[in-house]
């Protein structure tokens, strides 16, 4: 007969010989929806997952991509199928308006690198250049950017969108007058191209245009929070880590994009390891705790006037927003 310190004993020794997935089902699930394709955008994720942090906190992390052919990625939390969620500022207030009880944990830029790239045959760079363009747009949401800038500006909602991919050729061809881009990424295609900015091109943020707000927010159900708050507070401790970890050389995150987690898409290592580089000082926050926090005031300002151009609600504050979320992570 085996005695219950000698079974305890051949327990322990038999788990150290089971697979991986075996002892990963004891973490948390957290699964991100991202809001475009897995690109260098998300190099603080890629960083994380494949350096253990998550797993390190006891998470096991896990994404769905997102892009013009994707489900909206509220649509993926709302589901179920994602715990996390990226999304942006007016589809998220959609959301809650249909009685969705989602929360705003933090943001993963502190300025949002959101564009408009315009040619300058016909430059887009003030809210008046806007009326009556042509806007190519890769994700449908891009509409309501439009609708609250010129309703801001006290100017009609008269403009044309046009669905496009993520390159900006078809604004070099004539098919649209701006086109949606990141300040970060589509830019550096037309640098590429040969094209110098200020000259044959012009880019402009889309807070110069009076939207100005955080980017890519970071949005979890309630439910979540309340049920299993020690996991999202693990979850973004290790997400930062890895963006942090990012600053020191964006090669890293750059080449996990294009070698794995994107490598189905035709990704250059070139383009997103400057794409990499010039996004990191938009996303460390210098006011505050650092990543993923930003001012609460905004919310109450510039983000209110924002929904408010488009005759949307804003709830109060409190109901949709938790930055002690980020506080407690980032104490760690």
């Amino acid at each position: 007969m085996i005695s219950p310190t000698r079974r305890t004993a051949l327990a322990l020794a038999a788990a150290a010989f089971l697979p991986g997935h075996a002892l990963a089902q004891a973490r948390t699930r957290m699964t991100m929806a991202l809001n475009w394709i897995p690109n260098a955008q998300f190099a603080g994720l890629w960083i994380a997952m494949e350096r253990g942090h998550f797993a390190a906190e006891g998470v096991d992390a896990r994404f769905t991509s997102g892009g013009p052919n994707a489900p909206d990625s509220l649509v993926a939390l709302a589901a179920g199928n994602a715990q996390v969620s990226i999304a942006n500022w007016l589809p998220f207030l959609d959301a809650v308006a249909r009685g969705n009880d989602f929360v705003i944990i933090g943001a993963t830029y502190a300025r949002s690198p959101g564009a408009l790239c315009s040619m300058a045959r016909r430059p887009v760079r003030v809210p008046r250049d806007l009326v009556g363009a042509r806007v190519l747009a890769q994700t449908p949401s891009d509409r309501l950017i439009i609708d609250a800038i010129l309703s801001m500006a006290n100017l009609p909602r008269e403009f044309t969108m046009r669905p496009t991919g993520f390159s900006p050729e078809p604004l070099v061809n004539g098919d649209g007058d701006a086109y949606f881009c990141f300040a970060i990424n589509q830019p550096i295609t037309l640098e590429q191209m040969g094209l110098t900015a200020g000259r044959d091109f012009h880019v402009t943020l889309l807070d110069e245009f009076g939207f100005r707000l955080p980017g890519a927010f970071i949005v979890t159900r309630r439910s979540i929070i309340q049920q299993n708050r020690a996991a999202v507070v693990g979850y973004m401790r290790a997400l930062g880590r890895g963006w942090r970890e990012n600053e020191a050389d964006p090669a890293v995150g750059a080449r996990l994009a294009v070698q794995r987690y994107g490598v189905d898409l035709g990704l250059n290592l070139a383009q997103q390891t400057r794409q990499n580089e010039l996004q990191i000082p938009l996303v460390r926050n210098s006011a505050g705790p650092g990543f993923f926090w930003f001012d609460p005031a905004l919310v109450t300002g510039s983000m209110t006037e924002i929904a408010r151009a488009t005759d949307r609600r804003v709830p109060p504050a409190e109901q949709i927003l938790d930055l002690s979320i980020v506080e407690e992570a980032l104490r760690g």
